[in-house]
């Protein structure tokens, strides 16, 4: 049992799924309070929350994969794929490829609103 528990697929189902529901409930929990009326905040805080727990497991637990790809992977990649992204660009940053940062920074974020904008009208 222990080992169909340490396998890969395992680790990443039960992690995105442990990720996804702590997405659900906490911007739940936002939009019952009228904190999403007028601004996002609910994504916002989701995404800022994400990318700070993933800064910690990238830190913290490069040493030990199994859990890294479990609250990494799984839990972070479940609750927001914004943390990946920003560790990315932070990644970048660290090498000293501060051009490539900015551009997949200001790039990620044109492509997806304009793939969310194309993918509304296409829909509609």
């Amino acid at each position: 049992m222990l080992a169909l528990l340490s396998h890969p697929g395992v680790l990443l189902l039960l992690g995105g799924g442990l990720g996804a529901n702590a997405r659900y409930w906490l911007g739940e929990l936002f939009k019952a309070r009228h904190w999403s009326d007028a601004f996002p905040w609910h994504t916002f805080a989701i995404n800022v929350l994400g990318s700070f727990a993933l800064g910690l497991v990238a830190v913290l637990l490069k040493d030990r994969p199994a859990w890294a790809l479990f609250l990494g992977v799984g839990v972070c990649g479940g609750f927001t794929t914004f943390s990946t992204f920003s560790l990315e660009a932070l990644s970048l940053m660290e090498k000293g490829r501060t051009l490539a940062a900015a551009g997949y920074a200001v790039g990620s974020v044109l492509a997806g609103v304009l793939g969310a904008a194309l993918a509304m009208r296409l829909a509609r």
